[in-house]
């Protein structure tokens, strides 16, 4: 682990479970640079829990998806990986216009970008505005 002040190496000086929970460790640790220390508290996660989980919730959506919806969903899927993984050099968007594949939408919304300079304010004195 490294230290959250210095970014160098630590080493455990104690190590317990938990007062309340003992699924989770807590660990004393101590850096060897600037001798700070600091407490880690660990856990573990139940992966196969997750995966199942995580399974089982595709699978119930696959099953109140209609039928043809899902099947063109899964076309437009396939046409889109191969078009990754076209070996000709062309941009993914081209490949993509060529195919007559829509692009895929975008999950996060584009940052605001701010003008290069500020506009001035009505009663400031700049270049654009009148003397």
């Amino acid at each position: 682990m490294i230290c959250p002040k210095c970014s160098a190496d630590t080493r455990v000086v104690n190590s317990r479970p938990h007062a309340e929970d003992a699924k989770v460790i807590v660990r004393r640790r101590h850096c060897t640079a600037c001798t700070h220390r600091f407490d880690t508290f660990e856990s573990t996660r139940n992966v196969v829990k997750l995966r199942r989980n995580s399974r089982a919730g595709k699978a119930r959506w696959a099953a109140e998806m209609p039928a043809d919806v899902l099947a063109e969903k899964n076309r437009v899927y396939g046409l889109r990986r191969d078009a990754k993984i076209e070996e000709t050099g062309r941009p993914l968007a081209n490949v993509m216009r060529d195919w007559s594949i829509a692009p895929a939408t975008r999950r996060r919304p584009l940052k605001h970008t701010s003008p290069p300079f500020p506009t001035p304010r009505a009663n400031e004195r700049s270049v654009t505005t009148p003397k």
